[in-house]
This record gives C-alpha cells, structure tokens and sequence, in this order.
C-alpha cells in the first residue's frame, strides 16, 4: 500500500516538475536525426535522477530503521503523516526565512555548477550526471517524498520508496522532453495548485494507516505485544 502511495505521489506531483526540470531538459543539445540515442539519453538522465533519489531515500531509511528500533514502528505512519503536512507549510511559507533561504540559495547555485559541466558534454555518463544533478536541485516535492518514506521504517524501505517515487515521475519527463513545443505553450498554466492538494492526500492516507482501524491494507491492526520466549533450564 505504501509503495503504491509512492507511485501515485511521483506520477500525479511530476507535474510540479514541469516548472524545473523541463526546461533543464530543453536546454540540453539534441540532434533530431538520431531518435534512437535521443531515447537511450533521455532513459539514463532519468536513470540518474532515480539513483540520487534512491541514495537520498538511504540516508532518511536510517532514521526511520532507528524509529523501528525503539518500537516506534506502530506511530511511524500517522507521525510522517503529520510531518508531511508541518513540511508542506514549510515549503510554502518557509521562504520568508532568511538563513534558509541563504542556505538554499548557496546549495542550488553548487548544483547548477555540475549541471552546467554536464552539458558541456554529450556522452552517456555527462547524461547519468546531468540526471544526478537534477535529483539534487531543491525541490519541495521530493522533500515531501522523502519525509513520506520515513514510514518504511526501514533503509531498503525507504530507497524503494524513492526509487518507485521517480519512476512515477518517467512518464511526465518523457512527455515533457518528446512533446517540447506543446508543453512550452502550456507554460502560462500553473500546477504548483495540485501540489498541495497531492501531498494532503498521501498524509492522510498515511495517518489513517497509522490509526490501527483494522481495515485491510487501508490501516491494517498492528499488535503492541511482541513474541517472547522463554528458556527453562533443565
């Protein structure tokens, strides 16, 4: 249920991609003539995008492991469900911070240095990269994706999470890469509106997991008491 969550949440946000990542892909030089290599680029830039998500998914696993560790794993779901929806208002009010602002400012101006490397060069590695870059631009959906992971409770958890999170995203990149011209004249539409509404769901969904309702795959009964044995010397 969570993994499908993840999916959902990839392929309904990649629309708020539209606004970054796209025109990142339209910037890169292209020869039309050569449509087969033109997908094979396309499926490694997306390949590395899905790795720096995975590797990311890693390092917040490692929290939600130790949540697990204490115990924690019953609360997890309703907690990241909670967490979701204080990080939403942060990414929409949290602009007005100044020191996260600086911070932000200083790490995207970092990443758009390797990326502007990357398309220096056209070979299959210079489009792993340019994919690995991207994954590393500031983005509030994949913050929100990441905190959602963290109820995996578990590291293979949590980078499954993020890797099924990009695939969702393939189908909008190709579109957005394939169909350039039509996408661009679309530009003036905002879905920076959905955003919101997605995230919303994918928390309560989490919360309600996390309810201990006893309801199939929705918020299934999870029991306090664990398994003790007992060894009795002879």
């Amino acid at each position: 249920m969570l993994l499908a969550t993840a999916i959902v949440f990839g392929f309904l946000g990649s629309l708020h991609c539209l606004g970054m990542c796209a025109p990142l892909l339209w910037a890169i030089p292209e020869n039309p003539e050569k449509r087969a290599r033109w997908w094979i680029n396309k499926l490694i830039y997306n390949a590395g995008r899905i790795t720096t998500y995975a590797i990311l998914g890693l390092l917040v696993g490692v929290i939600g492991e130790g949540v697990s560790l204490v115990g924690w794993q019953q609360h997890i779901s309703w907690i990241t469900g909670v967490v979701l929806i204080l990080g939403l208002a942060f990414s929409i009010w949290g602009g007005r911070i100044r020191a996260f602002n600086s911070f932000s400012s200083a790490f995207n101006q970092r990443v758009k240095k390797g990326l502007s490397k990357t398309l220096a060069s056209k070979t299959y590695r210079s489009q792993l990269m340019f994919g690995v870059f991207n994954g590393l631009l500031p983005c509030g959906l994949v913050y929100m994706a990441l905190i959602a992971s963290l109820s995996m409770t578990s590291i293979g958890g949590s980078m499954a999470y993020m890797a099924v999170f990009g695939l969702g995203t393939i189908p909008m990149m190709l579109g957005a890469a394939y169909f350039k011209k039509s996408i661009q004249s679309l530009k003036s539409i905002s879905f920076n509106k959905l955003y919101p509404k997605i995230v919303l769901t994918i928390a309560i969904l989490l919360i309600v997991r996390g309810m201990n309702l006893g309801i199939p795959y929705l918020s299934p009964k999870v029991s306090n008491t664990a398994d003790i044995t007992i060894c009795e010397t002879p």
